[in-house]
C-alpha cells in the first residue's frame, strides 16, 4: 500500500471550538469530538458541542478538507433510546465523516433507522480478535480502535488477516484498566467511566497509612502517585507504526486546552510528513522530541507496543 496523507491519518482531539481550530490549523487530517450527550467525556459542562455547534464543526472541518468524527461511545440505558434515535437522525442530517461507538445498541439503531454514516469502534469496545471483527463488519464497521494492550507485531498480523482499518492511540493519558474497562470511579463516587463521568481517581496522590496508628508507611516509596500510569508516547516509533499498518494516529486529550492540542499535533505532523516524504532517510528530530519530553505531564512510555 502506498503511504501518504490519504492513508496515514493524524487524528486530533477537540473538546471545544478553540481546540478544534487549533487542531485544524496545526495540520490534523481529522478531528474527533463529542456532543453534549452519549460520549465518554461528560463530566465537564463547559466542554463538548451542542447540536448547532456540531453542525458548524462539520461545515468548518470540511471547508478545510479535514474529516470530522463524532463519538457516541458510552454505554446506553433503556430510557435513553428515544433520545439516542433523535440524536442519530440529526447526525445523519449533518453528515460527519464517521461516528465512534461502544454499545451495540447504537449499531442496531443506525441499521434500523437507515442512517448512512461510516462506523468506527471506540477503544471502549475492546476489539482484539478476528471473530469480533468479522461480526462487526456485518454491522458496517469500517475501522477499529484497537486496545492499547496490543503489540505492534500483533496489530500487523491483525490488520493483515482482517483487512480492516486500524486506529491507534499514539499520545496521551493511559487508563489504569484494560482499554478503559474501569469501574474505579463508579464504585467510589457513583460517577461511572462507562457513562463518560470518570473522575480519574487513579491519577490522584495517595499515602499508605496504618489504620490503627495513622503512621505513614511509605515515606521511602517512589512517590504519591501509586496508581497513575505513564503517558503514552509513540513519537520515536512512527516508522514502526506505519509499517505495522496503522492508518490513523490518534492523539488522546478531548479535555485538553487548545495550546496543548496545537503543540502536540504540530510535532507529530512534522514527523509524519518527514517520514512520508523520505522513509529511507527519515531521522527523529531530537529538538522536537526534547520539547515534547519537557512539556510532558507525566513520564512517557510506549506501553505494550
Amino acid at each position: 500500500m502506498t503511504r501518504n496523507r490519504k492513508t496515514v491519518e493524524l487524528l486530533a482531539p477537540a473538546g471545544n471550538w478553540e481546540a478544534l481550530e487549533a487542531a485544524v490549523e496545526a495540520g490534523a487530517d481529522a478531528v474527533y469530538l463529542g456532543g453534549k450527550q452519549f460520549n465518554m467525556r461528560l463530566h465537564r459542562s463547559d466542554m463538548n458541542f451542542d447540536n448547532a455547534a456540531l453542525k458548524k464543526a462539520v461545515a468548518y472541518t470540511h471547508a478545510h478538507d479535514v474529516r470530522l468524527y463524532i463519538t457516541i461511545n458510552n454505554l446506553i440505558s433503556d430510557d435513553e433510546l428515544l433520545a439516542l434515535k433523535e440524536y442519530l437522525l440529526y447526525l445523519g442530517e449533518i453528515q460527519p465523516d464517521a461516528i465512534l461507538v461502544q454499545d451495540f445498541a447504537v449499531l442496531e439503531l443506525v441499521r434500523s433507522l437507515g442512517i448512512k454514516l461510516p462506523l468506527h469502534t471506540s477503544v471502549m469496545m475492546n476489539t482484539h480478535n478476528e471473530a469480533a471483527i468479522e461480526r462487526l463488519k456485518e454491522y458496517g464497521i469500517t475501522r477499529i480502535v484497537v486496545g492499547r494492550e496490543m503489540t505492534l507485531a500483533e496489530l500487523a498480523l491483525f490488520r493483515e488477516r482482517t483487512g480492516i482499518e486500524v486506529e491507534y492511540f499514539i499520545h496521551g493519558d493511559m487508563c489504569i484498566s484494560e482499554s478503559g474497562q474501569c469501574i474505579h470511579s463508579g464504585v467510589l463516587f457513583g460517577q461511572s467511566s462507562n457513562r463518560g463521568r470518570c473522575l480519574k481517581p487513579c491519577r490522584w496522590a495517595y499515602e499508605l497509612i496504618d489504620e490503627q496508628t495513622k503512621e505513614v508507611l511509605d515515606t521511602d516509596g517512589p512517590g504519591p502517585y501509586k496508581l497513575a500510569l505513564k503517558d503514552m508516547c509513540m513519537y520515536r516509533s512512527i516508522p514502526e507504526l506505519i509499517q505495522a499498518g496503522v492508518c490513523s494516529f490518534k492523539i488522546e486529550g478531548r479535555m485538553r486546552p487548545a495550546d496543548f492540542v496545537r503543540r502536540i499535533v504540530t510535532t507529530y505532523r512534522r514527523a509524519i510528513d518527514r517520514y512520508l516524504a523520505d522513509p529511507v532517510g527519515y531521522a527523529i528530530d531530537e529538538k522536537d522530541w526534547q520539547q515534547l519530553y519537557e512539556g510532558r505531564a507525566r513520564d512517557l512510555t510506549t506501553t505494550f507496543a
